[in-house]
């Protein structure tokens, strides 16, 4: 029988509570798989092996015989597409207990279709959460195999994807200590809630790799890949009572491409994460503002200290007017002057003097870096 032990103890112990019974489900090999009475669990049902190898349509047990194991009741086959895949036992007299038996009967077979239906969805993503994992993070993947595998999986490496990454913000996830909230983000739950966004497009899909939901989106463009970004962590949130972020990537150009993708939805992912103004970030939206502002508060502002220790407080002010103002104009000197309506020689002499007290210059990458991230 093609159900887990805990599937079959589930629908046991869902009938049990209809008609106050003790069930069983015995699996093709005459074993009790699940009982609603656990001292039969995994014993042999003779009553039930009759039915398997005779193919009884069902089979009254009149009186018990403790000796043999069998106790009075009705016994009947579970058909799965037309084939016997177990038996379903009512424990009880015969006369009070065959009411029950076709009703049983047809509602286990449902709940069983139902079961095997759902492990066999939980395979196919699991098959597809390895996939993608290869495809993403292999160092040097088959290309063929890839695409085939991909076909098999209805997955086509070829087209063009958006990638998005989904996280449960650190500091609410800090905040619950159990570990069972801590990997949520992997829950079962949380894939159902971003499958059921998108199963109208079957093209899309997700996976759950390392602790990370990825999300990708077959040819969607900007604005719908934000909506459903935002409908998908409104649930979630409303779900788990936790604050969801998103990194968005730009759309991929070739199957080696995604790795890209990736790697921009998750910096835009860092990002958003320590942003209380924006939880869902596309990859071009990473402005060093948003850099800056993601770094903690103690640490900017020891480096602020560092930076312009030997400054006054007035040069601090311009120093830092200056610094900001040479990275929105790209660097550009005579446009920072424009701006300022000073001599360009003027702002020139500026930046020497932010030289001078700091020790850094902004015509050097490394120090530029430091003086803006300390002008913020």
């Amino acid at each position: 029988m093609n159900i887990s032990q805990q599937d079959a103890q589930n629908i046991v112990d869902e009938m049990k509570a209809s008609i106050h019974k003790d069930i069983n489900i015995i699996d093709h090999d005459g074993r009790i798989l699940a009982s609603t009475n656990p001292a039969r669990r995994g014993q042999l049902h003779q009553g039930a092996i009759r039915v398997l190898r005779e193919k009884l349509g069902s089979l009254l047990i009149e009186e018990d015989d403790p000796e043999r194991g069998v106790q009075q009741g009705v016994n009947l086959p579970i058909l799965i597409n037309g084939e016997i895949e177990g038996v379903i036992g009512i424990t009880g007299a015969p006369a009070e207990v065959s009411i029950f038996g076709d009703v049983i009967k047809r509602m286990t077979e449902i709940m069983l279709e139902s079961a095997q239906q759902r492990e066999q969805f939980d395979l196919m993503e699991r098959a597809k959460s390895l996939f993608v994992e290869n495809w993403i993070f292999a160092q040097a993947p088959d290309w063929q195999e890839l695409e085939l595998r991909g076909r098999l999986l209805s997955i086509n490496i070829h087209a063009s994807y958006t990638v998005i990454l989904l996280r449960v913000q650190q500091q609410e996830a800090a905040q619950t200590k159990k570990p069972e909230d801590l990997s949520e983000m992997r829950s079962n739950v949380f894939l159902r809630i971003v499958q059921r966004h998108l199963k109208k497009s079957p093209e899309h899909f997700c996976a759950v790799i390392r602790s990370q939901m990825i999300v990708l989106l077959q040819n969607m463009g900007k604005k719908e890949s934000l909506s459903l970004a935002k409908s998908i962590c409104g649930e979630i949130e409303s779900f788990s009572h936790q604050r969801m972020c998103a990194g968005i990537s730009g759309p991929s150009r070739s199957a080696a491409d995604i790795r890209r993708c990736y790697l921009e939805s998750k910096t835009a992912a860092s990002v958003a994460e320590q942003s209380a103004q924006e939880p869902l970030l596309f990859y071009n939206q990473v402005s060093p503002e948003f850099i800056a502002r993601s770094i903690p508060q103690p640490i900017q502002e020891d480096l602020r200290k560092l930076v312009f220790a030997f400054c006054t407080e007035r040069e601090k002010e311009e120093f830092r007017e200056a610094v900001r103002l040479y990275f929105h104009q790209n660097g550009d000197i005579q446009k920072c002057a424009d701006k300022l309506h000073i001599h360009r020689n003027t702002f020139q002499y500026r930046m020497d003097c932010i030289k001078k007290k700091t020790g850094y210059s902004l015509k050097i990458p490394k120090e530029s870096l430091l003086l803006y991230l300390a002008a913020q």
